[in-house]
């Protein structure tokens, strides 16, 4: 699959909510500022209830951008709500057959899943255009996302300045999978789900409760899940915070399902809903060290 390089032309879709007219006309502008050329697809300007267009529409965009020879890659201009309802609507075998870089997060979690489960495609795990290219954006997040685009080599992912902790000096290899906890959760046991033998898994959400947190992390530990993989990344949880004195905090949580778990496990990776945000890439070969404290992509 070609690399992303400016000159190229993006397509912008938006699989899930509805866009701010203005923050799209932003982040157009300063993607063609950045050296791209621009294809907005049919239904990002639309509204239909709170979504982008009625799903026909939003994945009709990305059968089409798929199709385009035009588009050398495609971003999500947001995330919200609404992937989930368009699955059934993807052109998974048109797909496979033009493969390209998809770039998105949060809500966009169950394409890159779908996509990696249908049509065995490397996705990105990156900024979205409105969500993060509007107005003035943030430098470390773009240049980490060229940095990533451009990669041909191995290469270690570091947070900017904070650093990323793990829970024992274990190893594990596998693919990265993963995204939005709520996201990934509503996948599980559809034909959408995918295989996590052997996977490295990712993780981020936002804006949930911690005992929220803990139901979901118990069902995939119900699932059997964390002992399928070989390691997992505790992304940036934005605003999980406790409903009540009671509750277990975020790090209590954590400790109480990672602390023992015989896998390398770390967390505090910035790539989820927070400024600046590390571009992470789906399917790839992941080598989560917790002996030397790395994380390191082979190509």
């Amino acid at each position: 699959m070609k690399k992303l390089k400016k000159g190229d032309t993006i397509g912008l879709v938006a699989p899930a909510s509805s866009v701010n007219k203005e923050k799209l006309k932003d982040a157009i502008r300063n993607l063609k500022e950045l050296g791209f050329n621009i294809k907005v697809g049919k239904s990002v300007e639309e509204v239909w209830y709170s979504f982008a267009g009625t799903d026909d529409e939003r994945a009709n965009d990305i059968n089409e951008f798929f199709k385009d020879e035009s588009v050398d890659a495609i971003m999500c201009v947001r995330g919200g709500y609404g992937g989930i309802r368009i699955l059934s609507l993807l052109d998974y075998e048109n797909i496979k057959k033009n493969p390209k870089p998809f770039i998105g997060y949060s809500d966009i979690t169950s394409l890159h899943m779908a996509f990696l489960k249908k049509c065995e495609l490397q996705t990105y795990h990156g900024p979205m255009a409105v969500s993060n290219f509007s107005k003035e954006y943030n430098l470390e997040t773009l240049n980490d996302f060229l940095k990533v685009m451009d990669s041909d080599d191995n290469y270690e992912v570091k947070n900017f300045d904070e650093k990323i902790y793990f829970y024992n000096n274990l190893k594990g290899i596998g693919q990265l999978v993963g995204g939005n906890l709520a996201v990934l959760v509503s996948s599980l046991g559809t034909e959408y789900d995918i295989d996590y033998n052997n996977k490295i898994l990712f993780l981020e959400d936002i804006g949930e409760s911690t005992y929220k947190i803990d139901r979901m992390l118990w069902q995939l530990k119900n699932l059997d899940i964390f002992n399928k993989v070989s390691g997992v990344i505790l992304g940036d949880f934005a605003n999980c915070e406790k409903s009540s004195d009671d509750d277990m905090s975020l790090k209590d949580v954590f400790d109480n399902h990672f602390k023992t778990l015989k896998k390398p496990v770390c967390y505090n990776l910035k790539s989820g809903h927070c400024t600046p945000m590390l571009t992470l890439e789906f399917g790839k070969t992941i080598e989560l060290d917790g002996e030397k404290e790395k994380i390191i992509v082979r190509k």
